[in-house]
């Protein structure tokens, strides 16, 4: 927003919780005008542990010779910076989960929620990018701006150096929200293939327990045909041509046969 004297604002500086695998903002207020920039972190109640809060220690500091509007500047690119670098961190990992699903390697067991995270990490940047570079844009087309003296000798808060130096803060922040976008869209993606990976390995459990069960059935079902009660002084069985013997053979012969039937389908095996 802005007055004829002065600009103030909001920033949203962005974090990562690593507990929580979240990114988070933290708020800083400013306010600008033609002889300085003054900013306010607020600190959140209830602050993670983990979650560092913005240093910005290497930023011009007050009464340096570099004007309001540059000291912006450097406030834009810092923040787009580090937007950048939480995108590339995400962009790592994604690529990682998307190599092991794309190459058919056995997933890690947790895919499922590694993959919400990270979504939900691009789908926070991208809230969180769009206002910066709103902000960014509008100063570059003198939308955003003060100005001060007569038409003779007007004077720009955002000089024209200063927008040729915004500009590739711009590039920047345009190139994390085709980053965010297309890996929004991949993510989906790649929640479907692991989608059909664990239907495939839940069908491949299926066809092992049927190929079990089948194999099982036969030699049990001879087993109760004949009974296979065995008197150690009684063995007439053992001289019929379809006795024990022949049943014994049946179920070995019946065994491997199916076994190596299974096998060819690979249901038995282990991928």
């Amino acid at each position: 927003d802005s007055t004829d004297a002065y600009l103030f604002g909001e920033l949203a500086f962005p974090v990562f919780d690593p507990a929580e695998e979240s990114i988070g903002t933290i708020s800083v207020r400013l306010l600008v005008d033609f002889d300085r920039l003054v900013t306010v972190i607020r600190t959140p109640e209830g602050l993670p542990t983990g979650v560092a809060m913005p240093d910005l220690s290497d930023l011009p500091p007050p009464g340096s010779d570099l004007e309001a509007g540059a000291c912006m500047w450097l406030l834009l690119d810092r923040v787009a910076r580090e937007i950048h670098d939480l995108v590339k961190a995400a962009e790592v990992r994604a690529e990682q989960v998307e190599k092991l699903l794309i190459h058919d390697e056995k997933p890690p067991p947790d895919c499922r929620k590694q993959l919400a995270q990270l979504r939900n990490q691009f789908l926070q940047l991208g809230t969180l990018i769009h206002p910066t570079l709103s902000v960014v844009e509008a100063i570059i087309a003198d939308e955003l701006d003060l100005r001060d003296g007569s038409d003779e000798n007007k004077r720009d808060l955002f000089t024209r150096d200063t927008e040729i130096n915004l500009i590739s803060v711009r590039n920047m922040l345009r190139h994390a929200v085709q980053r965010t976008n297309y890996w929004t869209d991949n993510l989906q993606t790649l929640q479907d293939s692991l989608s059909d990976y664990l239907n495939r390995e839940q069908a491949k459990s299926g066809n092992r327990l049927a190929a079990v069960a089948s194999i099982m059935l036969l030699p049990t079902f001879l087993v109760g045909l004949y009974g296979m009660n065995i008197d150690s002084g009684y063995f007439p069985e053992f001289g019929w041509l379809n006795g024990y013997l022949l049943a014994w053979i049946l179920i070995v012969v019946i065994t491997v046969v199916q076994v190596v039937v299974f096998r060819r389908k690979g249901w038995l095996s282990s991928r």
